[in-house]
């Protein structure tokens, strides 16, 4: 295989990584430094992040999430992924070299299981999709009120972004994605009553918020500390400087704070 084409089946396979907290692809973000292919399956994936102060856990999570995706690949040989410029990369790397794993690279300071975190995360996403999913649904049919979502499954979602979202949200936690799945579930499954569901919607809004607003500032921090970051990142949905236009890579993204209008 051509060394092009094994950097893009490289970046391929990195767009399957997420940020755990914004629920994103690092290539989106921009997160992605290079990808260098030097040999006969040989890889070098430099990564960077927002600040050198990004918590050195996600910052472990992504890198090894990128190191396993890259392995993965059939013409690989030997991976290597360096982390830049973060206050616990000669650490952070000397792990992933050895393979130590979370725990065996932070020792006593690795608090809690690394899966345990991704698990937080993924449910958080579960949210977020779902809330993003039954807006859509509401505003597109006026009539519906918040308590009949109780009867919604995933049949009657629209063959859209949003929905596609939450069925990869849903079945990274293992929760059925058949069309006769009921939507508006917690992590586990179980159906909310219909009493709960606006308190439960309102919970799930306040988590898609805070998603968004951070990954609208992680993004700015990453195009203020690296310039050159603005043109590998992707717009996201929903971006826009002026209405109807899309942002422009390398033009300050504003964060829009969702009405009362664009949330329910």
């Amino acid at each position: 295989m051509p060394a092009d084409a094994r950097e893009r089946s490289a970046r391929a396979a990195l767009d399957t990584v997420l940020d755990p907290e914004l629920d994103e692809p690092i290539t989106d973000l921009g997160f992605v430094r290079s990808v260098t292919v030097t040999g006969d399956g040989a890889l070098t994936v430099r990564l960077r992040l927002p600040t050198s102060f990004c918590s050195p856990n996600f910052a472990y999570l992504m890198a090894s999430d990128a190191k396993d995706a890259l392995t993965a690949l059939p013409w690989t040989r030997e991976v290597v992924v360096l982390l830049d410029d973060h206050h616990d990369s000669d650490l952070i790397n000397q792990g992933l070299a050895a393979d130590a794993g979370y725990r065996g690279t932070f020792g006593a300071e690795a608090e809690k299981d690394l899966e345990e975190l991704r698990l937080t995360f993924r449910r958080k996403a579960h949210a977020a999709a779902m809330e993003r999913a039954l807006a859509g649904l509401l505003r597109e049919n006026p009539d519906l009120t918040e308590e009949d979502l109780h009867g919604v499954v995933l049949g009657d979602l629209p063959d859209a972004a949003a929905s596609r979202a939450l069925l990869r949200r849903r079945a990274a936690l293992g929760l059925g994605v058949a069309p006769s799945e009921p939507v508006l579930v917690d992590e586990d499954g179980r159906r909310f009553p219909p009493a709960e569901i606006p308190l439960r919607l309102r919970f799930a809004r306040a988590v898609r918020v805070s998603i968004d607003g951070n990954a609208h500032f992680c993004r700015g921090l990453l195009r203020t500390r690296y310039p050159e970051s603005a043109a590998e990142q992707s717009p996201r949905a929903g971006d826009v400087a002026t209405p109807g236009r899309p942002v422009r890579a390398g033009e300050p993204i504003p964060l829009v704070v969702p009405s009362k209008e664009n949330v329910s």
